[in-house]
């Protein structure tokens, strides 16, 4: 007679739930930093779609995948701090569109950089030839599941 392993055991060892674990302890990381500075993991993404191009909020709704109502939200609180900008649209002047201000993109870039050194913390037990290696995996994956995440 075979034994079968406790449920415990199994969902512990399964790896989405170790992807799952392992993204939270990432979040809290991330959360961290960005709190210092006002911000969340959601406004910084929405900032890094804005970077270096004017998109309605209708397309950073869509990029970030965020619901209108909560751009809004994100939208006006990022303007509130001074690092987005809502204009009219050049090309329609009907639509308006949301710019990194001058101030935004000076954060943005603290922040990659600030960003960067918590990674490299985070993955510092793996090689590097292990990391990279993480990377192609999690990118595969995550192609795979989510069309709108595959690498401009």
């Amino acid at each position: 007679m075979t034994t079968r392993p406790a449920a415990a055991e199994l969902i512990h060892s399964s790896t989405a739930y170790m992807v799952l674990r392992l993204g939270d302890a990432a979040r809290d990381r991330i959360d961290q930093v960005l709190s210092r500075f006002g911000i969340t993991g959601r406004d910084m993404r929405v900032m890094s779609f804005a970077q270096g191009r004017a998109l309605s909020q209708r397309d950073l709704s869509r990029l970030a995948s965020l619901d209108r109502t909560t751009m809004v939200a994100v939208v006006d609180k990022l303007e509130g701090l001074g690092l987005v900008r809502r204009e009219r649209s050049a090309a329609d002047r009907r639509k308006q569109v949301v710019t990194l201000t001058g101030r935004g993109t000076g954060l943005l870039d603290e922040l990659t950089f600030l960003l960067a050194g918590e990674e490299a913390g985070f993955l510092a037990p793996l090689t590097g030839e292990e990391q990279r290696l993480l990377n192609g995996l999690m990118t595969k994956l995550y192609e795979a599941h989510d069309p709108s995440c595959a690498a401009p």
